[in-house]
């Protein structure tokens, strides 16, 4: 059974690009119906809080690290998370690639809308 990590996602978006049915159809299926490997991420597995400066207003979960990537699910300010992952994007912010404690959804979110419980990032 292969796995899709979070770095598997990032590695297929150039497919993505290229091929954007296909490709799409089938990283979006695999995110759906593979397990997560937690132990590809002990080096970065954290927890956090979502934030917002409106409580009430959702927070996009992406399929990847840019404002630009397909909302998959959404969150809300008080939401716990589990960081799995971490990575810079090209408009400069932080995005953190999270799993929720309660549904297990999984996905990147921008990291000003996350507050780490540690300060190791």
């Amino acid at each position: 059974m292969k796995l899709l990590t979070a770095s598997g996602l990032l590695a297929a978006l150039p497919i993505m690009v290229a091929a954007p049915h296909a490709a799409l159809a089938e990283t979006l299926q695999n995110i759906h119906t593979q397990p997560f490997a937690t132990v590809a991420y002990a080096e970065y597995a954290d927890y956090a809080t979502l934030v917002s400066y409106d409580p009430a207003s959702p927070i996009n979960v992406r399929d990847g690290a840019s404002t630009r990537a397909y909302i998959r699910h959404i969150g809300y300010a008080g939401d716990r998370v589990e960081v799995l992952d971490r990575v810079v994007s090209g408009d400069g912010y932080m995005w953190y690639f999270v799993r929720f404690t309660v549904s297990n959804a999984a996905g990147w979110i921008r990291g000003d809308f996350v507050s780490l419980d540690s300060d190791r990032y």
